[in-house]
């Protein structure tokens, strides 16, 4: 399938090979197995997993190795390809999460990194929660985190390097510290890789994300015959705050569940 054109999709493709080193200290297995519990405690019975903007795979591995049965897509072929070079027993492709189609009746589906943040226009957020919850078994549990105020006023506003292997990392901040919500944020992302005639090439990435309020989530929670059973916020070793702040947390994760009929969740 041939990747969506659109501004995500161009920047993961460029930033794909870099990506991994972008995010080497991010732990993955302990957040994902904070999340898995939490889901669990909520009601997650099976082990099959939808994995909605996998990225790299850096996700859905976790569960891989715990025993789930995944399909994973993400809007970059160049990202899932990387994936699949990673995880060959899982089901990948490429899709843009606002256009899934039915793909099956997953028990867990997930949508993390603030994917959903990268959805800018009027209707985007609507049509992805819709989408996911198209795929999502009748007792199943879905499971996404969003941006908060706090990141696109402290880490979008600020210039922040990293060296790695044969790579050099820049993040500018395109934010002023006064976002408000609803707010639009950018970034660049440069990276500066080395070739083999010992020179370093320079890729420049551009992203535009969207702070998605709480009520508006929920607006689209709803619209999708949805209801958060569980919202936190995140703390930096990957556990989850009951006490969720947009001023505290640098993203909220969000737990939903159909609603049954009379109006509660199932």
């Amino acid at each position: 399938m041939q990747a969506p054109t659109s501004p995500p999709a161009e920047a993961y493709e460029l930033l794909a090979p870099f990506y991994d080193e972008l995010t080497r200290d991010h732990d993955y297995d302990g957040w994902t197995r904070h999340l898995e519990d939490a889901a669990r405690r909520l009601g997650l019975r099976g082990r099959t997993l939808l994995d909605a903007a996998c990225g790299t795979g850096k996700s859905f591995l976790p569960f891989l190795k715990r025993g789930y049965t995944v399909t994973a897509c993400d809007i970059s072929a160049e990202m899932v390809a990387l994936a699949a070079a990673k995880a060959p027993d899982a089901e990948l492709f490429v899709a843009d999460i606002r256009a899934l189609g039915e793909l099956g009746s997953f028990d867990l589906v997930t949508c993390l990194d603030d994917s959903l943040n990268y959805l800018t226009g009027d209707g985007d957020l609507d049509d992805a929660v819709a989408s996911l919850a198209t795929n999502l078994a009748p007792d199943g549990v879905l499971v996404f985190d969003v941006n908060t105020l706090s990141t696109y006023r402290t880490t979008f506003a600020r210039d922040m390097t990293q060296d790695g292997d044969g790579v050099f990392l820049v993040w500018r901040g395109g934010c002023d510290g006064t976002e408000e919500p609803g707010c639009s944020a950018e970034l660049v992302v440069e990276a500066f890789g080395e070739t083999d005639a010992g020179r370093y090439e320079r890729v420049t990435t551009r992203h535009t994300q969207r702070h998605h309020p709480r009520p508006d989530v929920e607006r689209a929670l709803a619209g999708a015959g949805l209801a958060a059973v569980g919202v936190f916020g995140l703390l930096p070793d990957g556990s989850l705050d009951p006490l969720p702040s947009e001023d505290v947390h640098h993203k909220l994760v969000y737990f939903a569940q159909r609603v049954a009929k009379g109006g509660d969740s199932e």
